[in-house]
């Protein structure tokens, strides 16, 4: 027999055997108990798709914070010293900061503040007492270039305490050994170094770095009008600029951002978080969208919304003030074991709540994390 024939052959019996199990399945399905079987599957696949939603985010009155669960971490600010109590204020008498660390201009251009200063006019501040922060080692106390008088403390956990604009009457030398509370100085008289008047410019390092006092020490009462993992600290502004960029955001303009800024810092309100709010209720107002020209005038929904009534009628620097407000006092008469990002939609929140669904806690708290990393 040729080749060819075998060949043909062999493709014959192919065809055959193809058909032969095509029959068998059309018989199968044909029969009541396969139907039977892709019924159950078909119910089975509903019934998932279904369930989706509720797997995802859970049930809207499970999405309280449970306090017994776990603190807020990351938020937590960082001022339990090694000895387990907080860190001390280290001016008792004055608790306003009239100037905040990051990013300021007092005339001489834009300059990186290092610390904090804290002053209630020359009157009321000059020769006021200073303690320290915490527990250590003086190893500066006298002049020091910009400034003025200073002391400086070492402290446990790589931890630096600086004290500065002081009177030239220090209380303590070099190489003391000082407790946490215990006074070191004054205030100077007049201006004492580098500065515009009596202050204390206070400072913190953590390995040598400077970072924001107010992440380890809060001023006698802070948390009467506002939380402090909420309150104020300068915009990161290149920072939340490349994000928003990266989302396409319209709100990704320093003049908005600038705006937000300010009125988050008349209402010591973190601007981080006036901009996460955002995500949560305009996913930053993509500048694609459809009207993003006039969300962007109030992505906070203030007056329930941006597109009718007043909510409609704002420019961005008002509704932001207006939701800064909101939060200040929806922050009000929070028990200190709730996390205060899910206190502002609390329905055991006497003041109200900011937005009707329970879980817009977690969004906000998720974009206000990402802006802050």
């Amino acid at each position: 027999m040729s080749e060819g024939v075998v060949a043909k052959s062999l493709d014959v019996i192919q065809k055959v055997q193809r058909a032969r199990r095509l029959y068998r399945l059309a018989a199968l399905l044909g029969s009541s108990t396969a139907l039977i079987v892709l019924l159950i599957c078909f119910l089975g696949l509903l019934i998932v798709v279904a369930l989706i939603p509720y797997l995802i985010f859970g049930k809207e009155e499970n999405m309280a914070y449970q306090a017994s669960a776990s603190s807020w971490g990351w938020m937590e600010p960082a001022y339990i010293d090694t000895d387990g109590s907080a860190y001390a204020w280290p001016l008792p008498t004055i608790t306003r900061i009239t100037s905040t660390f990051g990013q300021r201009d007092i005339g001489e251009g834009a300059e990186t503040h290092k610390g904090i200063d804290i002053a209630n006019g020359a009157a009321n501040t000059e020769l006021q007492p200073i303690y320290a922060t915490a527990a250590g080692t003086v190893v500066i106390a006298g002049a020091a270039e910009g400034y003025g008088q200073v002391v400086r403390i070492e402290h446990e956990g790589d931890l630096v305490s600086i004290y500065g604009h002081l009177d030239s009457h220090m209380e303590v030398s070099v190489g003391d050994t000082v407790q946490k509370g215990q006074r070191i100085g004054r205030v100077g008289a007049g201006k004492v170094g580098r500065s515009t008047g009596p202050h204390l410019h206070f400072e913190i390092r953590k390995r040598g770095v400077a970072v924001n006092p107010l992440d380890y020490v809060k001023p006698p009462n802070a948390e009467q009008n506002m939380p402090l993992e909420l309150s104020y600290r300068p915009l990161r502004t290149e920072a939340v600029m490349q994000y928003l960029t990266a989302k396409k955001s319209a709100l990704a303009d320093p003049e908005i951002l600038a705006m937000i800024d300010k009125a988050g810092k008349s209402q010591n309100v973190d601007p981080h978080f006036l901009i996460a709010i955002t995500g949560q209720e305009q996913s930053f107002v993509p500048s694609n969208k459809l009207h993003a020209d006039l969300i962007i005038r109030n992505p906070w929904n203030v007056f329930g919304c941006w597109c009718s009534g007043k909510g409609a009628e704002l420019t961005t620097e008002e509704s932001a003030l207006i939701a800064a407000k909101t939060i200040v006092k929806l922050s009000q008469s929070r028990p200190a074991t709730v996390d205060p990002i899910y206190w502002l939609v609390s329905r055991d929140n006497p003041h109200g709540y900011y937005a009707e669904h329970m879980g817009w806690w977690i969004g906000v708290k998720a974009f206000y994390k990402a802006l802050l990393e």
